[in-house]
C-alpha cells in the first residue's frame, strides 16, 4: 500500500518525534542519575554530548548510503541498532557503559531525521517541502516539551531506567511500521556512488555559499536551543530549586513559542518566501537573546526570567529551522540524502559543541548557559549573510512560477 502525501507527513513527524524523545526524555533524571552513578554533572552531561556527536558523525554516512541503497533499508538497519542500544542503556551499571550505549543509540536514532528530511525532499518540491517541514517542526516543538514531562512522571514512578524502556518500545513499534508500510521514495539512486563520488558531493555542498548560509544559520540556532536543553535541568533543579516535574513544566512553556512559529511558517512561507522568513526568524531569536541577557545581567534569577525570553527565542527558531532546511536541501536536489546528512552533521555538531561548552563552563549559575545561547545565536545570524552577495532577498520561494504577482526570485544556488 502506497502512503499518501498526508500519511508520509504523519510518518515523518513520528520519526522526528521519537528521535526527539530519545534526546530529552531522561533530562529530568540527570541530577538523580549523577548521584546514582557517583559522578559529577559535567560527566553526566557527556551522555547528552556524545549522543549529539555520534549523531553528527553518523549522518555523514547515513545520508549518502540512502542515496546509494535507498531510504527504507537504511532506515530499517538504523532502527534495529537503536532498539539494541536503548535496551543496553537500561542495563548500564556504570557511567562509562551508559555513555557508550548513548553513543551507539545516537547512530541508530540519527536515521530518523535524516531519512525523514530526505523522504520529504523526494516527495515534495522546495516550497511545499518547507511547509511540510514546518508541520514536522511541531513535533520538534512538542517532543522536547512533552518528553521531560513524561520523563519526570516516569522517573518518579519507576526510576530513570523506565524512560529508556519506554523509548525502546517506541523504537520497536516504529521499526515494525516502517517494515510493513513504508515504500521506497528514492527513485534516482546513485548506483555508481563510492568514496570518490561521495567526496565530490560533499565538496559541491561545502563550496556552495548558498548551502552554507542556509545550513549554518539553522544549525547554530539549533545548537543554541540544545544548550538550554542540556544545562537547563541543572539550572532549574540545582540552582533555582525546582523539582524535576517543575523543571519539565517550566520547559514545556517554551513550546508555545515554537508552536506559534511553526504555525506562522506553515501559513506564510509560500507567500513571504524562504529567505524573508529566515530573516524574520533571526530577528525574533535575537530579540529573545537580548531579553535573556538583560535579565541575567540584571540579577533576575527566577524560572520565568529564563523561560519568557526562551519562548521568544524558540519562536524565531521555528521560522529559521524548517526554511533553512528546505533551502539547504533544495540547492542540489539530486544529492538530497547527502545534503540531509551534511545538514544533520552541522546541526548535531553545533549542538554537541554548545552542550559541551555549557557543561564545562558551568559555575553554579545560569550565566554559562545564557552566554552559550547568545554566542551561538549571534553566529547563526551572521552566517546567513553568506546567502547574499549583491543580491537581495526574494519575497517568494524559488519554486513560485514566473507568472506570480511578484517576479523577483532568490539568487541561484551556487
Amino acid at each position: 500500500m502506497k502512503l499518501s502525501d498526508g500519511q508520509i507527513v504523519a510518518f515523518v513527524t513520528a520519526l522526528v518525534a521519537v528521535a526527539q524523545l530519545s534526546t530529552s526524555i531522561y533530562l529530568p533524571s540527570m541530577p538523580a542519575m549523577t548521584l546514582e552513578f557517583g559522578t559529577d554533572p559535567a560527566t553526566m552531561q557527556l551522555t547528552f554530548t556524545v549522543y549529539m556527536l555520534g549523531a553528527a558523525v553518523a549522518q555523514l554516512v547515513i545520508g549518502p548510503l540512502s542515496d546509494r541503497f535507498g531510504r527504507k533499508p537504511v532506515l530499517l538497519v538504523g532502527l534495529v541498532i537503536y532498539v539494541v542500544a536503548t535496551f543496553a542503556a537500561v542495563l548500564a551499571h556504570s557511567i562509562e557503559v551508559l555513555i557508550l550505549a548513548r553513543l551507539v543509540q545516537s547512530i541508530g536514532a540519527t536515521t530518523r531525521p535524516v531519512m525523514g528530511r530526505a523522504i520529504v525532499r523526494d516527495r515534495f518540491d522546495r516550497a511545499r517541502g518547507a511547509q511540510v517541514l514546518a508541520n514536522v517542526g511541531l513535533a520538534l516543538a512538542l517532543s522536547p516539551a512533552i518528553a521531560p514531562l513524561i520523563g519526570a512522571v516516569v522517573h518518579d514512578a519507576a526510576g530513570w531506567q523506565a524512560n529508556f524502556l519506554l523509548i525502546g518500545v517506541f523504537g520497536i513499534v516504529t521499526l515494525l511500521v516502517s517494515f510493513r508500510w513504508l515504500e521506497e521514495t528514492n527513485q534516482a539512486r546513485l548506483a555508481g556512488a563510492g568514496p570518490a563520488a561521495l567526496a565530490l558531493n560533499f565538496a559541491k555542498l561545502l563550496t556552495s555559499r548558498v548551502f552554507l548560509a542556509y545550513a549554518l544559520s539553522s544549525s547554530l540556532m539549533f545548537g543554541a536551543m540544545f544548550a538550554f536543553f542540556s544545562e537547563g535541568p541543572f539550572v532549574f533543579i540545582d540552582v533555582l530549586g525546582t523539582t524535576p516535574t517543575g523543571y519539565a513544566l517550566y520547559s514545556a512553556l517554551s513550546v508555545v513559542g515554537f508552536a506559534a512559529g511553526s504555525y506562522v511558517t506553515g501559513r506564510a512561507t509560500m507567500r513571504v518566501g524562504l529567505d524573508r522568513m529566515i530573516v524574520l526568524g533571526i530577528g525574533a531569536a535575537l530579540a529573545g537573546v537580548v531579553l535573556l541577557l538583560a535579565l541575567a545581567f540584571g540579577g533576575v534569577t527566577t524560572p520565568f526570567a529564563i523561560i519568557a525570553p526562551m519562548t521568544v527565542f524558540v519562536f524565531g527558531i521555528a521560522l529559521v529551522f524548517p526554511n533553512g532546511a528546505a533551502g539547504a536541501l533544495g540547492v542540489h536536489p539530486e544529492i538530497a540524502g547527502t545534503a540531509s546528512a551534511l545538514l544533520g552533521f552541522l546541526q548535531m555538531g553545533t549542538a554537541a559543541l554548545a552542550t559541551l561548552a555549557a557543561g564545562r563552563l558551568s559555575d553554579g549559575t545560569q550565566m554559562p548557559m545564557v552566554g552559550v545561547i547568545a554566542a551561538w545565536a549571534a553566529l547563526g545570524a551572521l552566517s546567513f549573510g553568506l546567502r547574499y552577495g549583491r543580491a537581495r532577498p526574494s519575497p517568494l520561494p524559488a519554486d513560485v512560477p514566473a507568472s506570480a504577482s511578484v517576479p523577483r526570485r532568490d539568487p541561484p544556488p551556487q
